[in-house]
């Protein structure tokens, strides 16, 4: 019986072991997102070609630009807007 006990105890250790491999040795999935950005006090963003191009102009509105990143999960996501200083 106590050969038996400690038979499973060294299977199922190396079985812990082996997942506990497994799991360092995975690649880290993390992205970073910037959906707009400030820029100058501009708000910046991407058109439909990859250029980069002013979205909007806060200095004109008599507005700041505001930066706000959002973690969710393995992504971060940047984002900008106009707000009232």
């Amino acid at each position: 019986m106590k050969a038996l006990i400690a038979a499973l105890l060294l299977v199922s250790g190396s079985a812990m072991a082996q997942t506990s491999q497994v799991n360092q040795s995975r690649p880290d999935d993390f992205y970073v997102d910037f959906i707009s950005w400030c820029e100058e006090n501009n708000v910046m963003g991407y058109d439909n070609n990859n250029q980069v191009y002013v979205r909007a102009n806060c200095s004109t509105q008599g507005q700041t630009c505001y930066q706000a990143v959002t973690h969710r999960h393995a992504r971060t996501i940047y984002t900008a807007t106009c707000v009232n200083k």
